[in-house]
């Protein structure tokens, strides 16, 4: 049997920890907001509340970038183009990337099903039809978009939208606008 002081002894040993609360606000950030010419990425789970998650996510960096006329028509292209790969795939992760770049917005949204394109037409829907309207609403809200290819295993859906000549636009680190530039590989198409 141990004695009292072989019990303290014994305590001695265990380790102590110690709990240091810290508020993260309060450590310096190297950039408080989205940098222009940048790309920002995201990949979630394909799953029914994450076409809520990336639209907002969205949102939150054309916010912090400074470009509040682009989130409307954001929010809604990023929604349709989101949801479309959860409802018509069975890609476990939808991939999302926001390109800040001169004058213009570029998200691309990749899945791993390439061999279900989207039907920018609807396939005939009948008036009272309650979906397949997405790729219409995305074309008619953005100012180019198309669904390309990316290698044997991925399809990107993307559409760039441009600010309103005055408004805000993107730069780089030195201030000058950055041109826009395309995904690896990946095609355009013009809006006609």
């Amino acid at each position: 049997m141990a004695t009292a002081a072989g019990e303290g002894a014994a305590r001695d040993l265990v380790p102590r920890w110690e709990m240091t609360v810290m508020n993260t606000s309060a450590l310096p950030h190297a950039e408080p907001v989205p940098g222009q010419g940048l790309t920002y990425r995201m990949v979630a789970p394909s799953r029914a509340d994450t076409p809520r998650i990336v639209r907002d996510w969205v949102v939150s960096v054309l916010r912090g970038a400074g470009w509040p006329e682009l989130e409307e028509r954001a929010r809604l292209c990023a929604s349709e183009v989101v949801t479309n790969a959860y409802r018509h795939t069975d890609t476990p992760e939808i991939a999302v990337e926001v390109a800040l770049a001169g004058d213009r917005v570029t998200v691309y949204v990749s899945d791993c099903a390439p061999e279900r394109w989207p039907q920018a037409d609807g396939g005939g829907l009948g008036a009272y039809a309650t979906g397949g309207r997405g790729l219409a609403l995305v074309a008619a809200c953005s100012d180019d978009w198309a669904a390309v290819a990316q290698g044997e295993c991925v399809k990107v859906v993307w559409f760039s939208l441009v600010a309103p000549p005055g408004q805000s636009t993107a730069t780089g680190a030195t201030g000058v606008p950055v041109p826009p530039t395309k995904g690896s590989g990946m095609a355009t198409r013009k809006k006609v």
